[in-house]
């Protein structure tokens, strides 16, 4: 008994090669997309870095901002208890 090897016909052929081409495509589209979303996701990690730290920025600028008024605020008072900024000659300069 001679058994023939079944031949597709030229359109199954080309169909079958579709096919495939869609399969590998079909799986490079999952992959990049997994990769996008990987990507998305640091990228929402490192903006909420990004804001913790800016907020913290905030936080010292502001607390620098009041060291500054407060080392202001001790130097005027200086200023004022030692005769409104005026010099005083000293006791044993009078004598």
């Amino acid at each position: 008994m001679i058994t023939m090897a079944r031949r597709q016909s030229p359109q199954a052929s080309r169909l079958s090669r579709v096919l495939a081409r869609s399969r590998v495509l079909a799986q490079q589209v999952r992959e990049t997309a997994e990769r996008v979303h990987q990507q998305a996701r640091e990228a929402r990690r490192l903006t909420q870095i990004a804001r913790h730290q800016a907020e913290r920025g905030r936080e010292l600028s502001k607390a620098g901002r009041d060291e500054a008024r407060a080392v202001i605020d001790s130097v005027k008072w200086s200023v004022d208890t030692a005769g409104n900024g005026k010099r005083i000659a000293s006791a044993k300069n009078n004598d």
